[in-house]
């Protein structure tokens, strides 16, 4: 029986535009199913399958958590890199740790996987409802962008162009300013694609997947970090240059840990909206009998004939 631990993990404090999940190299909603490695921290909500995958061995220190799962645990081969594990569920196989001393899986209360869901897809609609602040073309069989010198550039990108073109291409943008690609449509295909960012730093870049509830990518690395808060990420062949945030995972990319570290615009969640207080039935006042009206009318005569008031109290 794994030993309990009475807390709420949230990991360590974090300013920045992703909260809880700015320090996880990988951050996934739903289930996990990897091989290849993750240089950082990784946060599971689902189930987590792990092939020949190493977890946190590009982290200083050691002894603090290194993977979080909200549901079971099966890791058939690979290790954890100086840290422990805490798990909701069952752990299906044993765990391996390369730490000293006190390295092991704990059960216990975990992130509240809902709760961030909600805030990064407030976070991804907010991005995508942004104007561009260049030019987005497709042409000669890749992607052109060009910016506009601002320290937040934003490019609006039909995601049926990254599966017909080869390459993408940027200028126009500082080397220190904050990049979004927001990325439309359901499903996003890149294969074999090249990405030639201009010299701007990769920890600035934030690939926003908007609408995408499945995206794929083959012999591809993103030169930054990935939201695709609705999206089943299918990922061979390739890295990740930075945090993933996705809904669920499966395949053999790796994931390398350049935290996000642009300047990013604060997009609150809609609260749940509460059920709307019924209004009473409005009672009519009761209306004025016959018996009630030849009675005041009887009483009216009786005080005019023993020459009382003419008024009724």
């Amino acid at each position: 029986m794994l030993p309990a631990v009475l807390l709420i993990y949230t990991g360590p404090a974090q300013a920045s535009a992703f909260g809880i999940a700015a320090d996880y190299n990988v951050f996934v909603f739903g289930d996990m199913n990897q091989s290849s490695d993750a240089e950082g921290r990784v946060a599971v909500g689902g189930n987590a399958t792990f092939t020949n995958f190493g977890i946190g061995d590009r982290l200083a220190g050691s002894s603090d958590t290194r993977l979080v799962v909200g549901g079971d645990l099966t890791y058939n081969g690979g290790q954890i890199f100086g840290g422990n594990a805490l798990v909701g569920g069952s752990v299906n196989t044993p765990v391996y740790f390369n730490c000293t001393p006190n390295c092991g899986v704990n059960q216990g209360t975990l992130i509240d996987f809902a709760a961030v869901h909600q805030e990064l897809s407030a976070l991804s609609k907010g991005l995508g409802g942004l104007s561009t602040t260049g030019s987005a073309e497709h042409k000669w069989g890749g992607i052109h962008l060009a910016g506009n010198n601002s320290d937040l550039s934003v490019f609006n990108l039909d995601g049926n162009w990254f599966s017909n073109s080869s390459y993408l291409n940027i200028s126009g943008v500082n080397n220190d300013a904050t990049v979004v690609f927001n990325v439309f449509g359901d499903s996003v295909s890149i294969a074999n694609f090249g990405l030639n960012l201009g010299g701007v730093n990769k920890q600035n870049v934030l690939f926003n997947f908007v609408e995408a509830t499945q995206l794929s990518t083959t012999g591809f690395s993103f030169a930054g970090s990935v939201l695709a808060t609705q999206a089943h990420y299918n990922f061979n062949n390739g890295n990740v240059e930075g945090n993933l945030v996705a809904a669920s995972v499966a395949g053999s990319g790796e994931f390398h840990n350049y935290k996000f570290e642009g300047n990013l615009p604060q997009f609150a969640p809609n609260p749940t909206p509460l059920e709307p207080t019924p209004t009473p039935a409005s009672v009519p006042e009761p209306a004025m009998g016959l018996g009630l009206i030849v009675g005041a009318a009887g009483l009216l005569h009786r005080r005019r004939s023993a020459g009382g008031a003419t008024s009724v109290a």
